[in-house]
């Protein structure tokens, strides 16, 4: 008789790999931290469609990116590599987890457990969200089948990195335009964005953000995406998201924190900039490891997924 293992959710997969990603590099600085060249400008891209992946994958494919070394920030699906490209991952690499929206439809029933009517007689019904998983590969890690399927792949690897380099805004302008689009938001503080002390912080009583001076800061990228980190704990005050765990923060500081962390990352990808918060993935780690001692560490992650995307959106104005 064959036993079969249990079926690991998708949720408790990345949660994992979040896991192991985070200790593998608890010693780096910034583990976020890569150059925003000319190649990586697109953010995270489908190689062969061009979309770009949105929300929490952008914070998944990050951290594979950073855990791997990949120059590109671009990805493929298995089938759809060997099907257009006539490639397939080589031999040893590992797939990146990325979620899917799964809704499901689920039929109200009152406490007898009868289905629930609506004035018309049709039964009632509330969708759940859920995710499926899918897996990716970045392009580094695809070989051709056959010599003019290699070829096939290293032209067209190379003709995007041309067209981003032609396509490709000088850092300045980048941070420039990065500043404008912050403070932009700054303006929706009901106390106000105060420079000077030695720390960067949120006050959700008053709520003002406090940075240090941004000459205390190794460049701008550091800066800006230091103050994208405090707007995103602003954007949980009563007034705008109304985040629990901003409001009871010193119950759910880790939360919270990761909230704010993964949000930056975020802001960075959508403004074209390096997230340079400085935090260590010890850091991250830290906060991270006392998400997984709750009752449900995975459904607890990806509520901090979603709340990121929605801090992120709001910092943007794109709510």
């Amino acid at each position: 008789m064959t036993i079969s293992k249990p079926r690991v959710r998708v949720e408790e997969e990345i949660l994992n790999d979040f896991m192991r990603i985070l200790e593998e590099n608890k010693d780096k600085k910034n583990p976020w931290a890569k150059p925003w060249t000319a190649t990586s400008s697109e953010g995270h891209i489908n190689f062969l469609t061009g979309n770009r992946y949105q929300g929490t994958n952008v914070i998944l494919l990050e951290m594979y990116q950073f855990s791997k070394g990949y120059e590109l920030p671009c990805w493929v699906g298995y089938q759809q590599a060997k099907k257009e490209l006539n490639c397939v991952p080589r031999k040893g690499s590992k797939a990146a987890r990325i979620v899917r929206p799964n809704p499901i439809k689920i039929d109200a029933k009152d406490d007898a457990g009868k289905p629930i009517l609506d004035k018309e007689g049709n039964p009632e019904f509330f969708m759940k969200m859920t995710f499926k998983g899918a897996s990716v590969f970045n392009i580094a890690d695809l070989v051709g089948l056959d010599d003019k399927a290699q070829e096939k792949l290293d032209q067209k690897i190379k003709a995007f990195k041309g067209q981003c380099e032609e396509n490709a805004r000088p850092l300045s302008e980048r941070c420039k335009a990065a500043h404008d689009r912050l403070m932009i938001f700054s303006k929706d503080l009901k106390g106000s964005l105060n420079h000077g002390s030695d720390m960067a912080y949120y006050r959700d009583d008053l709520d003002s953000v406090t940075m240090p001076n941004r000459e205390d800061f190794k460049n701008d990228e550091a800066y800006l995406s230091t103050l994208a980190h405090e707007f995103a704990h602003a954007t949980g005050h009563k007034d705008r998201l109304n985040r629990k765990w901003l409001n009871e923060y010193a119950k759910y500081r880790p939360q919270e924190e990761l909230v704010a962390e993964f949000s930056s990352i975020l802001i960075a990808n959508r403004l074209q900039i390096t997230c340079d918060t400085q935090n260590h993935a010890s850091y991250l780690g830290g906060w991270a490891s006392r998400i997984k001692d709750s009752k449900n560490p995975a459904q607890e992650l990806f509520k901090v997924f979603s709340y990121a995307s929605k801090a992120a959106n709001t910092v943007l104005g794109e709510a």
